[in-house]
């Protein structure tokens, strides 16, 4: 890895590098006002209302819609280059983003409240579907560590806040931008701002279109044409005909209106619907070793010796042809898989200033996602076509060989109020008291479809419905002890409750069925013989805590504060499914094997918690005419009772058809751990053309404690003990971002040429099981003419990983005793060129 920073470096030095500074203005302002953009401060909502950056006493990165630029941000998980200790990881495929920070994360199974929420103009999104596009936005906020008093969920790593701009009462304006780049990547994008009635009304409608052909290519075809392979008779008729994968087609269009009738009362609402239709992610096969289950698996399902012999050799060859070519992926006969996204979102707020010192809030926020997903997890071909009789299975084969694939639907909707009363005292006192409400659950037929080694096609898809709802109270104030020393003191305490329903697949319809039907058919059984053996189940479990802030901030002068600050935060209760009553899953002790065991004691998911201290200092300075920033964060956090996944396909608990068998993955309390780490955001401009900056992270995880899981081995021999070695570590060590930004002296057309880019390093980070994703270094730049012949005519150009490295981007399968081991490459170099007119 050092080499590979070096060689970057010495790259990015003559492409110079991207700025660091941004200006992210008030949730409820126009974007990049101009007060905030001569006297270059860094306006954020870290505390519910609009403050300096350097007079929030907590870690905070912000980037306004320049900054996003300048990065070459397309969508939200772009953000991680830039934010130091973030990161994004696509672990379920396109429509599951696991968000981690300080050490905290999202597990890819299940729907609890993630570690790190992201909110979308002020209401949380959930993790399927949370990597949105950035068009036409205002500001992303990162708020790290523990926030568990102002924002709608209680979360224990961070929070993401992206704000769209907002419609503007008074001026009309707009933009349109067109891109074009690599794959035959095109995106229009635009925005138009429209005063209906000057100061009392304003409508903005903003909308974006992006299409790429598939960047990586199907593997299929060019393995079956190897001699070895035709050798072994091995084939895919239809290997033709795979498309690839990792295409983009996605539309996007956004309503914002404001209406501010009085002076002091202003209500906007924001509509907002995408739509993706998409190919799956390809996979890149990183182990295959098939050989332990040739007599095991192969042979009952395949029906003949040598059909099993032929279907381990063609995986030994597979895994050196995908190593060979890390650029493509096997399809597997999944025609290029599903990643379908759509979601219908709704937010309004609305402010009401009562006095000068007091205000009121209200914000209401309904959702609809729609997720459809389907891909190759194993990453190989087709092993065997089928057409072979089968004695154990009493029949002829006539299905291609099926090694894993995942698939599930679910339709969600998603509602959120958060009212607010807001005091801001003419002494600096200020406070927020709240009362949050937020119930998500079922919105149509939803389930999952894991197919695991299947020789008759793939398994009917379950009904899996969950619901969460949360009502919690709060409040938070700030306290002038002296004129220089504040106080600062919030609580919020939380009442949340989380059920389930699950039916098995049907083998008559083939199809899930919506949250009605489900609990339907579970009150159908109650009374008959098979009601606790029948593999249909619901759970509820309900949680009640209390989290917390408490601080003090010190001016040493008006640019110079030091800090100290203590939170908790807390991810409740939840459930494991389906419920665990059938006589597989409920195994008496001295009976324990690979196919008999007892989850019981691992239905519920105990409350996780977070508490942290951290302590900062945050300067600003302007000496000889250079200005800049120099913040300085150290925390320490204990996290209780961290939960990691056990995957019932990686450790093959259960054979196809068994009855409470988790579909995929089970989630389990594995640990408690200490966190630890510094932060660093550091910016300077030397001059007005001229600005570098860092922001970094070094961040260490340690195993305080490991919690008993199969102790007695109640969950088979597959699975051990955890070992500190196999506790994750989801944030790397050291990640970190060097930037620059500089005006050049050359002005053609009298437009302003700009030469930008970043350096993005990071340490190994994130896995399953201990197992780490290998650290890299990744170089980002672009070119801007701003302002062509005096007009809002702009032009760029970009390259993204500029120096084509080959990454590893996140984890499908890396597990000790799965057979295939798979993961996501990160995209090789892209360019693109960029024309916007604003006006």
């Amino acid at each position: 890895m050092k080499k590979g920073i070096c060689r970057v470096l010495l790259g990015s030095s003559a492409l110079m590098i991207c700025s660091g500074q941004a200006w992210a203005e008030e949730d409820n302002a126009p974007a990049n006002t101009a007060g905030a953009q001569s006297t270059g401060e860094i306006i954020v909502t870290a505390r519910r209302t609009a403050e300096r950056l350097q007079d929030v006493p907590v870690a905070v990165a912000a980037f306004d819609s320049s900054a996003l630029q300048r990065s070459t941000v397309q969508e939200l998980s772009d953000v991680r280059t830039i934010a130091s200790g973030l990161n994004f990881n696509s672990e379920g495929g396109k429509s599951t983003t696991n968000v981690s920070l300080r050490g905290v994360g999202q597990l890819p199974v299940g729907l609890t409240t993630p570690g790190v929420v992201t909110y979308f103009n002020n209401i949380a999104i959930p993790s399927l579907g949370s990597s949105i596009p950035t068009y036409d936005i205002a500001n992303v906020q990162v708020l790290k560590g523990p926030q568990g008093t102002l924002f709608g969920k209680s979360t224990l790593g961070g929070a993401i806040l992206v704000n769209t701009v907002q419609p503007d009462l008074y001026d009309f304006g707009g933009y349109v931008k067109g891109t074009y780049g690599r794959w035959n990547y095109w995106a229009i994008e635009g925005a138009v701002n429209v005063p209906i009635v000057s100061e009392k009304i304003a409508l903005r409608i903003a909308g974006q279109i992006r299409r790429q052909d598939p960047r990586i290519r199907s593997l299929d075809a060019d393995f079956f044409a190897l001699p070895e392979v035709k050798a072994l008779g091995a084939t895919d008729p239809k290997a033709n005909s795979y498309p690839g994968f990792e295409n983009i087609k996605n539309d996007s269009v956004r309503v914002s209106l404001t209406i501010a009738p009085t002076e002091g009362i202003t209500n906007t609402t924001v509509a907002e619907y995408f739509k993706a239709d998409e190919l799956a992610s390809g996979l890149y096969l990183y182990k295959a070793d098939f050989a332990p289950l040739q007599s095991a698996v192969f042979l009952p399902l395949l029906g003949s010796a040598s059909r099993a012999a032929t279907a381990v050799q063609l995986a030994s060859l597979v895994e050196a042809y995908a190593q060979a070519h890390p650029r493509g992926a096997f399809d597997g006969g999944i025609d290029g898989g599903r990643a379908y996204r759509k979601s219908i979102a709704v937010v309004n707020t609305t402010d009401v200033e009562l006095s000068d010192s007091f205000s009121l809030r209200n914000i209401f926020g309904y959702r609809k996602n729609t997720n459809d997903q389907s891909i190759n997890t194993a990453a190989v071909p087709v092993l065997d076509q089928g057409g072979v009789a089968n004695p154990f299975l009493g029949g002829l084969v006539t299905q291609p060989f099926i090694t894993y694939y995942a698939e599930q639907r679910y339709v969600r909707d998603y509602i959120d109020n958060d009212f607010q009363f807001i005091y801001k005292g003419s002494g600096g006192l200020n406070g927020i008291l709240g009362v949050y409400y937020s119930v998500d659950g079922p919105a149509g037929p939803s389930g999952d479809q894991f197919t695991v080694f299947s020789s008759l096609g793939r398994v009917p898809p379950t009904t899996t419905h969950v619901k969460n709802q949360s009502l919690a109270v709060y409040g938070q104030f700030g306290i002038p002890l002296t004129d220089k020393l504040n106080f600062n003191i919030g609580g919020r305490y939380s009442w949340d409750k989380s059920e389930f329903c699950y039916n098995p697949g049907n083998t008559a319809t083939f199809a899930s069925v919506d949250f009605s039907q489900c609990k339907q058919n579970i009150a159908d059984r109650v009374g008959t013989p098979t009601e606790f053996s029948d593999g249909f189940g619901q759970a509820s479990v309900k949680d009640n805590y209390p989290t917390w802030t408490v601080g003090f901030d010190y001016k040493i002068s008006p640019d110079f504060m030091v800090y100290i600050t203590s939170r908790r935060g807390v991810r409740p209760k939840n459930l494991n499914f389906p419920l665990f009553e059938s006589p597989p899953v409920t195994c008496p002790s001295q009976a324990y094997s690979m196919s008999c065991v007892d989850l019981r004691g691992y239905q519920t998911i105990k409350q996780e918690r977070v508490t942290d201290v951290e302590i900062g200092e945050k300067l600003s300075f302007n000496v000889a005419g250079a200005q800049g920033r120099l913040n300085v964060a150290a925390f320490y956090s204990r996290y209780d009772n961290a939960t990691q996944f056990l995957s019932n396909s990686g450790n093959f608990l259960f054979p196809r058809g068994t009855l409470d068998a988790p579909p995929s993955s089970i989630i389990i309390n594995a640990a408690d751990l200490n966190i630890y780490g510094v932060e660093i955001d550091a910016s300077v401009s030397p001059d007005r053309n001229l600005t570098l900056g860092f922001n970094g992270a070094i961040t260490k995880t340690d195993v305080a404690k490991l919690l008993p899981i199969n102790t007695n081995g109640e969950l088979g021999p597959n699975v051990g003990s955890f070992g500190a070695d196999q506790i994750n570590r989801l944030t790397p060590t050291f990640s970190g971002t060097v930037t620059a930004s500089w005006i050049t002296p050359v002005h053609p057309a009298n437009a302003d040429v700009i030469i930008s880019g970043d350096l993005y390093m990071t340490a190994d980070y994130g896995g399953q099981q201990g197992y780490q994703l290998k650290g890299y270094s990744l170089a980002n730049g672009r070119i801007d003419v701003k302002g062509i012949a005096g007009t809002g005519l702009d032009l760029g150009f970009y390259v993204k990983n500029l120096f084509d490295v080959q990454y590893q981007a996140g984890v499908s399968v890396i597990l000790p005793n799965a057979p295939y081991n798979s993961l996501y490459l990160g995209p090789p170099r892209t360019w693109g060129v960029e024309a916007t007119y604003r006006f």
